[in-house]
């Protein structure tokens, strides 16, 4: 199971007792319509906006959209940091193996159809919740940090930033890593072997 914020056993005992405050939405995506059906693993992520049973997740914007109709997952690369002994120079391109953090700027996912009257969903939000992603720091506080832990590509684009669609969506969704393997980078950056 993928690793995601987990919360307290008062915090959950609080929303089960007062979901309706919560805007959980089981009884439209879940299995049942009865709160107390649901065990602690299955509330902590209703709570994040996941719904395994009817594919359903609360998008950024707050609707739902199910991850079943997604054809493409995207994110916006701003920045990269390097180890301290690594000077690039300008506007050159840059090798995966120098990169110590990517910066990004969000998370997108594309469906086939409709919800909301969009077709691309923002999940960065989503993905920060569960701990997926972290927020930058020092000049990069704009933005959001994934470490360059692989130092190999997937397909064409670094597998660290692949990562949190893999593991958390395709993972938790579908149980299989490459169920989206449709994954674009947005940058202006050149990133090179």
């Amino acid at each position: 199971m993928e690793k995601i914020k987990t919360f307290q056993q008062y915090e959950l005992n609080r929303v089960r007792k007062h979901w309706k405050e919560n805007s959980l939405e089981f009884e439209k995506f879940g299995r049942s319509t009865n709160i107390q059906d649901y065990s602690d693993r299955e509330l902590n992520e209703m709570i994040l906006g996941i719904y395994r049973d009817s594919t359903h997740l609360r998008v950024d914007d707050g609707y739902f959209i199910d991850v079943s109709n997604v054809t493409k997952a995207s994110c916006t690369l701003i920045e990269v940091s390097y180890s301290k002994r690594i000077k690039p120079a300008p506007a050159s391109a840059i090798k995966l193996k120098d990169i110590r953090n990517f910066y990004i700027r969000d998370y997108f996912l594309e469906t086939d159809r409709e919800f909301s009257s969009s077709n691309t969903h923002c999940i960065t939000a989503y993905l920060k919740r569960i701990g997926a992603i972290n927020l930058g720091k020092g000049k990069f506080t704009q933005l959001y940090s994934i470490p360059n832990d692989f130092k190999t590509f997937y397909k064409k684009a670094p597998a660290d930033l692949f990562y949190p669609i893999q593991r958390y969506i395709n993972g938790l969704f579908f149980d299989e890593d490459y169920y989206i393997s449709n994954f674009e980078v947005l940058t202006k950056l050149t990133i090179i072997e």
